[in-house]
């Protein structure tokens, strides 16, 4: 099996405008690090990125699809 980091191939493009919303009642709760590199726009794992959308709408109250916002590299990568 390949290491996590071989598997992350998911990014979120949307996210400055998904986590930047003015109604964040309480901070986001995923771990620091996978913030940074979800707001770099660096690849991670589609469960991580999955969690950190949820944590975003759980704590904005707002509803939006989860899935809409996650981006397979793989499929948009021209080669």
């Amino acid at each position: 099996m390949a290491k996590k980091k071989d598997r992350a191939f998911f990014i979120c493009p949307r996210w400055s405008e998904v986590a930047d919303l003015p109604q964040l009642a309480a901070p986001i709760r995923v771990n620091a690090k996978t913030l940074a590199a979800i707001k770099a726009g660096q690849p991670v794992a589609r469960s991580t990125l999955r969690k950190a959308l949820l944590a975003v709408r759980q704590a904005s109250g707002s509803m939006f699809d989860v899935n809409a916002c996650i981006v397979d590299q793989r499929t948009t990568q021209s080669g």
